[in-house]
């Protein structure tokens, strides 16, 4: 069973979203690799924060929102309801079809899943990805050995590191933003 978060939680991620929505969540939807027609899946959207800028973006294409959390796929919902383009996905282990993305994004989401969860999580996200589709995350540099597992299993699972960056992220500090790429 999925831990739902606190109203205090979610009280805290609105205020992240009022306070830095565009030094943090904007600035990382608008790097990803768009073009507009894509179909896209933010694994453990959460409030829908990044979901919210890439979907100005994704004016041809089609967003999959994905959480553990009921809770905060409600509020996802709420965020994005301007947007007809966008599927809502309540999963602890995602099941999608094999090849249906174009680009998958975590923002801040696989550091707290646990290594025993973290692989099959990983081998459904790469399946999922389409030949020459894009996996990005970006994580807390604090969380180093975590870190490593990730980049271990997508290399494993077939996937090849692209390119990453180190970026400071208010409240979060120094954070790696990465880039996959299935072949």
């Amino acid at each position: 069973m999925a831990r739902e978060p606190t109203r205090f939680e979610m009280y805290l991620t609105k205020l992240a979203f009022f306070f830095y929505g565009k030094t943090v969540y904007r600035s990382f939807a608008d790097r990803l690799p768009l073009q507009g027609n894509e179909r896209v899946l933010d694994f453990g959207c959460g409030m829908g924060n990044v979901a919210y800028y890439a979907l100005k973006r994704l004016t041809q294409g089609h967003l999959t929102c994905i959480d553990i959390s009921e809770r905060w796929l409600n509020s996802c919902r709420r965020t994005l309801r301007r947007y007809e383009n966008t599927a809502y996905i309540r999963a602890d282990v995602p099941v999608l079809p094999e090849g249906s993305f174009d680009i998958i994004y975590c923002h801040f989401v696989l550091h707290d899943i646990p290594e025993s969860s973290l692989e099959p999580i990983l081998t459904a996200l790469v399946r999922s990805l389409r030949s020459g589709g894009s996996l990005i995350f970006i994580e807390p540099l604090r969380e180093m050995e975590k870190l490593r597992y990730i980049k271990r299993q997508l290399t494993q699972s077939g996937l090849s590191h692209d390119k990453s960056r180190v970026t400071d992220i208010p409240l979060m500090g120094s954070s790696l933003e990465s880039i996959y790429v299935k072949q």
